[in-house]
């Protein structure tokens, strides 16, 4: 498992009004209430309306879904701008020029930002879309990208009237089916992440966005949403076609859910759901406030820049001047590190993080990074005691740490502890249940405690992802197990096919060669590693593969390509033996301190 800089999966516009103008300087206070921190120069009422607001927005998020417990598997950053001038420092830049929004949601692997701008009146749809998103990845199973769009479009409905909060208002979108536009479920249905229809703006993405919305209300209105999660089990897990699918989830066709969408909608049977802010919701407007130091509200905002790939260097530049006036500023110790460890500069990196540590940080991802940090410098320390330790102390700051559970669990996998492996696997499942690298990993913790079947239902999770990188993994995962099914089939009767797994990472050991003669499962788990760097060239002398010499780091790697024409790649149309001196990025499986099995290869 390795995580990188994300860029923001979606900064969707908002049309701006003239903005109001705030003269003068005036400061930074943190707002805090239960859930969320928000950071503002709008001044203490706006301040707690927002956290409020997002208080709100969460509770609701509970009720809808029947659940009590909302996991939050990052921090949430809220910083909100009194003014569009400032705001606009921090807004993205396409193609030279600051890109007019008026608010904005950077969700990343470590940490999700939402940006507003506070002088403007419509800030809240695009942030609330957004913010949807990321409850549902973190608290809802894998489905389609009808009903993600169409719950987000639902939820950014929602408005707030005194003590009531109302979800399931109209969007904009859903003029095209005032105008009598067609619905089309199948069409709706089939599409996919990668459609024309979901990535090119026009008439077919408006409609696509007003009939998941009209869907998913519909399942919300009529209590079908149990049925419609076992639609995305059939659909996704048993690749079962959307017609079958659909008829043993609903119990009806294809054409008659088209036709008892349509009659739900011509009807006026869309229903706005109402909650009382006090009584259902359960949440309290209790925030406390503190005014910001100048120094912790730039770090704040220097982290943010960290977070937008237009602003990286200008940030670290930011981060580098606050430590050398404050070398205790712990936050941007801490933030300083995590951007050195994603540049694969491990000694800067070592240096924040230790300076952070020893300001005893309570942030857990000083010491999510730290672990991190020793698995990049050298993949064998994995199953270290060093590595657990800080994983365990992450999880200790944060026990919905998932991305500290599941490196944990692959920890543990490397010292033979499997069991315990599983255990922290499935609670990062349980935290992030979207995550596919997650249950990849979790197949192979039982895997080597012989729970076959279960592992095959793991894997079957993500055989069809549309991730290639991962799909390709688990296929081949799934021809090991059948392969390992096939000779345990075939040994000789009273032959002990399934008592103990073989520990491959101590292949000398009197347990493995005990048991050599022995079928066994795959025990090996995937320890993904990911780096950037210069490939320096590539040796085809052993075709189909190939080893290529990369350096990242002040590091060389010597990272082996089974087969050349098969291996995932991204950036070229055809492996070439002539590459030298390329810029390149690879994810990857250690076998030792400086060689690997190469995963994906993309050429920059």
């Amino acid at each position: 498992m390795k995580t990188k800089f994300w860029p923001p999966i979606a900064l969707l516009l908002l049309l701006l009004f003239t903005p109001s103008a705030f003269a003068g300087d005036a400061p930074w206070i943190e707002v805090r209430t239960e859930h969320f921190r928000v950071i503002t120069d709008a001044g203490e009422k706006n301040g707690r309306e927002v956290a409020v607001h997002f208080e709100q927005m969460r509770a609701a998020f509970g009720l809808i879904f029947g659940r009590e417990k909302i996991n939050d598997t990052v921090p949430l950053q809220i910083v909100a701008f009194r003014n569009t001038k400032e705001f606009r420092q921090y807004s993205p830049i396409f193609r030279g020029k600051v890109v007019e929004l008026s608010g904005f949601c950077i969700p990343a692997k470590d940490e999700n930002f939402v940006a507003i701008d506070m002088s403007l009146s419509n800030s809240w749809e695009t942030v609330m879309h957004e913010y949807a998103h990321v409850l549902l990845n973190a608290n809802y199973m894998p489905t389609a990208p009808w009903f993600d769009e169409g719950f987000a479009e639902f939820f950014s409905s929602m408005k707030v009237q005194g003590e009531e909060v109302r979800v399931g208002g109209l969007i904009s979108e859903t003029a095209a089916l005032f105008q009598g536009q067609k619905l089309n479920m199948q069409q709706l249905l089939e599409v996919q992440h990668h459609s024309e229809t979901y990535n090119q703006n026009g008439q077919r993405r408006d409609m696509f966005y007003a009939e998941s919305w009209l869907f998913v209300h519909y399942l919300f209105d009529t209590r079908q949403i149990t049925k419609a999660g076992q639609y995305f089990t059939l659909t996704n897990n048993q690749r079962v076609p959307v017609p079958q699918a659909v008829q043993t989830a609903f119990g009806i066709s294809v054409n008659q859910l088209n036709d008892a969408l349509l009659d739900y909608f011509r009807k006026g049977q869309i229903q706005v759901i109402r909650y009382n802010f006090k009584q259902q919701l359960g949440t309290s407007s209790q925030a406390t406030v503190r005014p910001l130091d100048p120094l912790d509200a730039r770090t704040q905002l220097a982290d943010l820049h960290l977070h937008e790939l237009d602003y990286t260097a200008q940030a670290v530049k930011e981060l580098e001047a606050i430590t050398t006036e404050n070398p205790g500023q712990v936050e941007a110790q801490r933030a300083l590190g995590y951007a050195y460890l994603y540049q694969s500069n491990f000694s800067k990196a070592a240096e924040h993080l230790q300076a952070a540590a020893k300001l005893d940080s309570k942030d857990p991802r000083v010491y999510f990074f730290t672990a991190e940090l020793l698995n990049d410098e050298n993949p064998a320390a994995i199953g270290t005691p060093e590595v657990a330790q800080n994983l365990r102390r992450a999880i200790e700051l944060d026990p919905q740490y998932a991305d500290a559970y599941a490196m944990l669990g692959v920890s543990l996998m490397n010292t033979g502890s499997y069991a315990q492996a599983e255990t922290n696997l499935a609670r990062a499942i349980a935290l992030s249940p979207r995550d596919e690298m997650y249950r990849l990993n979790y197949a192979f913790a039982l895997l080597n405690q012989q729970k076959i079947s279960e592992a095959k239902t793991a894997i079957s999770y993500v055989a069809h992802s549309s991730n290639p990188e991962v799909a390709t993994q688990a296929n081949q995962l799934l021809q090991q197990v059948k392969e390992y099914e096939s000779r345990s089939t075939a040994a000789p009767t009273g032959a002990n096919t399934g008592s103990r797994a073989v520990h491959l990472n101590n292949p000398s050991s009197p347990d493995a060669q005990e048991l050599a003669t022995e079928p066994a499962p795959p025990a090996a788990p995937v320890t993904m590693s990911y780096i950037k760097g210069v490939l320096v060239g590539v040796d085809c002398s052993a075709p189909p593969a190939a080893m290529l010499t990369v350096t990242s780091g002040g590091k060389t790697w010597k990272l082996s390509i089974a087969n050349s024409d098969k291996v995932v790649l991204i950036g070229a149309d055809k492996f070439s033996c002539s590459w030298s001196h390329k810029n390149v990025a690879l994810n990857f499986s250690p076998t030792s301190a400086d060689e690997g099995k190469v995963v994906s290869l993309e050429i920059q």
